[in-house]
Formats: structure tokens, sequence, C-alpha cells
């Protein structure tokens, strides 16, 4: 049985990539994962995992619960190359879920040392990032704006979440949901300029 969600969770495109990095939200990954495809049964999830998620959640995990491609970001393991193309497979977006503060410090600086930094460098798909921040001080705000200044970059809306170490509430950007409405209003804004002549 099927409950009925409404728009909630529902994504407009027919294909994502979702890029897990080295947060302890990535142990949640999975659940949203299945939570993501109950509501989207077919849509095409591919996956990349950095090597600081894998100390969170196992490439075996996410590959069961996605349909598409899931790799490690490692030079040997992304066996397909779109990600030099900018994205993997037919991929509509990609989203940092979750967005630790050193892949966001790594994005912004223009690192391209592993597939998905590179893929995520040169694509113009839009690329939504889920912060998984524990402070904001000046040089984080500093690279972060610079980040944000890319036209295809933007960033979930924040949500009150627990933290993993004292249990005390904490605005966090680990947002799926919000992160699938932010990418809905760009896949949109793409396909109406698409239409433009």
């Amino acid at each position: 049985m099927t409950t009925d969600v409404g728009e909630y969770g529902v994504y407009h495109g027919s294909e994502m990539h979702l890029h897990i990095t080295g947060s302890i939200g990535a142990s949640l990954v999975p659940w949203w994962i299945h939570w993501f495809r109950h509501i989207n049964q077919d849509v095409v999830v591919n996956a990349s995992i950095s090597r600081g998620a894998s100390r969170f959640v196992t490439k075996d995990a996410i590959a069961g619960l996605c349909n598409g491609h899931v790799w490690e970001d490692e030079w040997d393991d992304a066996k397909s190359e779109d990600w030099r193309q900018g994205r993997t497979g037919d991929s509509d977006c990609i989203i940092v879920f979750p967005a630790s503060l050193d892949s966001v410090m790594r994005l912004a600086q223009g690192r391209s040392d592993s597939p998905a930094l590179m893929m995520m460098q040169v694509t113009n798909l839009p690329i939504i990032l889920c912060e998984a921040i524990p402070v904001i001080n000046s040089v984080i705000e500093h690279w972060r704006d610079i980040l944000l200044e890319r036209p295809n970059v933007t960033t979930a809306p924040p949500v009150v979440g627990i933290k993993a170490t004292d249990r005390d509430s904490q605005e966090t950007g680990f947002n799926l949901p919000g992160a699938i409405a932010m990418a809905n209003e760009l896949i949109d804004a793409s396909r109406e300029g698409d239409g433009v002549d």
C-alpha cells in the first residue's frame, strides 16, 4: 500500500546523483534513499561515496538501495567516466548529502582531486548542498560565499536537528526533502529556459 504524500518528496526529474561525504549523518543516508525511492519509484538514483563517508556507511549498503551507478569516490572505482562530463548517467542534479565541512571547503577552493569533486567542478547541473557544518566562522563563511556565487550551487533550507555529540538542538542543512524541493525549482527553471528562443 502506498500512502499519498502529495508533492512532499516528489522529484520532478528522472535521475539524480547523491554524493555522500564524511559526516556522521552519512549513517542515515540508506534510510533516506529508501524513503526517496518509495515516493519516486521510477527515478534512477546514482551515488558516490567519499572516503570519509565510508567510515559511516558502506558501498554495499548504498548499492543495495540505489538503482543506478554507485561508486566510491576513488579514481579506480569510478568505472564509468560520465563524471568527466559533469554527471553520472542522465542525472538532472547532484545533491551532496550530507555535505561535510571538508567537502564544502574543497569544492569552494576549486579542488578536483577525486572523481566526484571533478564532476562537481565541471558540471552545469544544479548542485544542492545539504550542509552538515558544526559551526560557522569568518573563514568558513568566506569560502561558502565564494562557492554560492556559482549560479548552479545552492544549499538546502536548514531544519532543526539533534547534534550527535551532546543531543542539543541545532540548525542543520541535512535536509533531503528540502534539497529535493530546491532541485525541483532549479530543474523546472532550466526546462523553462530551454523553451526560450
